[in-house]
């Protein structure tokens, strides 16, 4: 059922405006951001369709298909939606606009969604995206797309998470057939073609693994650490992020390192912090692979990548690692890595053009052979960012 219809059926009425916002992938540039690092995501074609009405009062109401329920809450009340939690995303976009002294009305939205919820696949991010779109294009907020990022971005802070910008940043700029090459520090950011050659399957493994503390604090604190350790031994250089780091100083700087942490905690410093430092590397190394189209350049880069987030930042699992190695059994492959935060989740796949629905089959068969669990693989094609459908 088309979402106009939904909307009717739910509203009584048809929808004014129909809107797009889709999930995203990230190609390359895992656990660089928060770094100030460099990355480089896709929007996909898996994503959230709105049907929008605006209401002459301060309410929100929405309709979500994948919950079959209906939320809402009063823009001018304070108070956090506790019935409908999706909705919280929705409710911090407008708590966002409001602390910016926007002036803006209810709106009536229902939304079909394609992206499975868990996934990494960044459907709350598409979720407020989408919905900071929304109100600025309905309330004429004469927002630019970055800004836009940057709501959505606080909106979720608001919600309760932690994470950077990148998630928001590509789905309010990407254009279709390309990735987003964004700086996280300047927010400067470039359109890079990903070449026809390549189709991208993102592998599902279903396995999430809890952590009894938090391995990203962890990763952050030794990484503030090493950068301290850096700015002692290079006075003359600005460093306040392991992004003003190269790899020569890092090397340099190595037995400072095990001196003053201990060797044990040192070498571990010491890999946690060339991760983020090499994978910076890799993203500009991928766009000028993306350039020639050079399929095996891409592929290495990606598995140096997985390799790099095992070894080094150890955020990969066992059903991780088995996906990535199964996947590079077959001959339609051209690279393969662990995506996301880590300890389960999915792989991206890069694998040569018009083999992406055998790949995806076969990658289920052999993995539910090798581990009992049932994944599921999703073929994305690179998607438009947030829009308005006509």
């Amino acid at each position: 059922m088309e979402i106009a219809e939904i909307f009717k059926q739910k509203f009584t009425k048809k929808p004014q405006n129909t809107f797009w916002s889709p999930g995203r992938v990230n190609i390359i540039g895992e656990h660089s951001d928060y770094h100030d690092g460099f990355v480089m995501p896709s929007a996909i074609n898996l994503g959230i369709n709105w049907a929008v009405n605006k209401r002459d009062d301060m309410q929100v109401r929405g309709y979500s298909e994948k919950f079959d329920e209906v939320g809402f809450f009063d823009i001018t009340s304070t108070d956090r939606v506790k019935e409908f939690e999706w909705m919280l995303y929705s409710q911090g976009v407008v708590e966002v606009l409001k602390k910016r002294g926007c002036k803006i009305g209810g709106v009536d939205f229902a939304i079909y969604s394609t992206i499975p919820i868990g996934s990494g696949l960044s459907s709350s991010s598409s979720l407020a995206t989408g919905f900071a779109f929304i109100m600025n294009e309905l309330y004429g907020l004469g927002f630019d797309r970055v800004e836009i990022a940057k709501i959505a971005c606080e909106a979720e802070w608001w919600y309760g998470t932690n994470g950077g910008i990148m998630d928001q940043f590509c789905i309010a700029n990407a254009q279709k057939g390309k990735a987003v090459l964004l700086d996280c520090r300047s927010l400067e950011f470039e359109l890079i073609e990903i070449p026809k050659e390549i189709e991208i399957v993102v592998f599902e493994t279903t396995i999430r693994h809890k952590q009894i503390d938090s391995p990203f604090a962890l990763r952050r604190k030794q990484a503030e650490e090493v950068v301290k350790i850096a700015q002692d031994k290079f006075k003359d250089k600005k460093i306040t992020k392991l992004r003003d780091i190269s790899v020569e100083m890092l090397e340099q700087i190595q037995e400072d390192i095990i001196s003053k942490m201990g060797e044990e905690k040192g070498l571990v410093a010491y890999r946690r912090a060339m991760h983020p430092i090499k994978e910076n590397i890799r993203v500009l190394q991928m766009k000028e692979a993306f350039a020639k189209a050079d399929l095996k350049r891409i592929g290495e880069i990606i598995f140096r990548s997985h390799e790099s987030l095992r070894n080094n930042y150890e955020v990969s699992c066992p059903e991780l690692d088995i996906a990535v190695d199964t996947a590079k059994h077959f001959k339609e492959l051209i690279g393969s890595r662990m995506i996301g935060g880590g300890f389960g989740g999915c792989t991206i796949n890069l694998v040569k053009k018009g083999r992406a629905k055998h790949f995806a089959g076969n990658l289920e068969e052999e993995f539910r052979k090798r581990t009992g669990i049932k994944g599921n693989a999703y073929i994305c094609r690179p998607s438009e960012g947030a829009s308005r459908i006509k």
